[in-house]
């Protein structure tokens, strides 16, 4: 698995950019995708995102709704130090300190144990369009790692950080 990070908007006047993103490049079944494109083109004048198209999406790509948009939403490139924290007390984790850490962000609540990272939504908590998905520990530090280290990059729309996972399950 690996995480693609990128700038989607740049300034150039002002050379900076606004809006980092993060993606989860999994692998996506094409029947799903082809159903899910169809929904939400039939939703988009009022852009609704119905219950049950909420739900495929977190099933079918948890990476990219639970990871990589938490990053995002929880670790914004102006606020460093809060990335740096969590990576200390994962070090803490590691190294039996502690046994459990959680981070309250603006999007999800990141549950860490010594070998999972388990997210809850910040607002919903656990219902059917939110459940809760779990990682590796291994892979939310890797995950928190490239996107520090993306988000002290050079801020150009061509920069881009690509970040593997380490393959195991939680």
């Amino acid at each position: 698995m690996k995480l693609r990070f990128y700038r989607c908007w740049y300034n150039e006047k002002e050379k900076s950019s606004t809006l980092a993103a993060a993606i989860a490049l999994e692998p996506i079944d094409e029947k799903w995708e082809q159903k899910w494109q169809a929904e939400w083109k039939k939703n988009v004048p009022d852009r609704v995102l119905t219950s049950a198209m909420a739900r495929e999406n977190a099933l079918a790509r948890p990476y990219s709704t639970y990871l990589a948009s938490s990053l995002v939403s929880d670790f914004p490139a102006y606020s460093p130090h809060h990335a740096e924290n969590v990576l200390n007390e994962i070090k803490r984790l590691e190294r039996g300190e502690i046994a459990a850490h959680t981070w309250e962000g603006d999007g999800f609540v990141h549950m860490m144990t010594p070998t999972t990272v388990t997210f809850e939504h910040s607002i919903f908590g656990e219902c059917p369009e939110w459940p809760l998905w779990s990682c590796t520990l291994a892979q939310y530090k890797a995950a928190l790692q490239g996107w520090r280290k993306f988000i002290d990059m050079p801020q150009s729309i061509e920069t881009e950080l690509i970040v593997e996972l380490p393959e195991s399950n939680p």
